[in-house]
């Protein structure tokens, strides 16, 4: 068994710790069901069981990202507006999520789930090809780090 130095230990909690990393890690289950979501070749009990799952691990999501991430940007005038954007962005994804969950009319969930589906992927894209990148270069890792504990926390109350 290889042993590492206290230094190469601390480099890699901060590292895993890291928001952004973080974030990106969930965004990964969340991307797979979209496919599923999306998929004209996808049954309809293959969209709801995807749809099952989706809503509980966007949530596990999406709420500790809200009380971290985009709480912190609120506070960095150069990042403020894509923070109320992400929340108001979210607001509309947990809207349609419960209002699909009433949804009885086979076609009307196929059409909820699909613009459900496309919004956060939208979303997801914007985080990771603009937002994200940004805040990792204006942001230190010991700040990433910080937000990271405090959001991995929070995402255990969600699960």
């Amino acid at each position: 068994m290889k042993r590492t130095s206290k230094k190469e230990n601390s480099k890699v909690h901060i590292e895993a710790g890291d928001i952004v990393d973080l974030i990106l890690r969930d965004h990964k289950p969340i991307k797979a069901l979209i496919k599923i979501m999306k998929s004209e070749d996808a049954s309809l009990a293959q969209k709801k069981a995807a749809f099952a799952k989706f809503g509980p691990i966007l949530k596990a999501h999406a709420k500790p990202e809200e009380k971290t991430w985009y709480k912190n940007m609120k506070f960095v005038d150069h990042m403020k507006v894509e923070g109320l954007e992400g929340d108001i962005e979210h607001g509309l994804a947990d809207q349609l999520c419960k209002e699909l969950k009433r949804t009885g009319d086979k076609d009307m969930f196929k059409a909820k789930v699909k613009v459900l589906a496309e919004m956060v992927e939208h979303h997801i894209e914007e985080e990771e090809e603009d937002m994200l990148p940004s805040f990792k270069r204006k942001s230190s890792k010991q700040e990433r780090a910080e937000l990271g504990e405090t959001y991995e926390k929070l995402r255990q109350e969600y699960i």
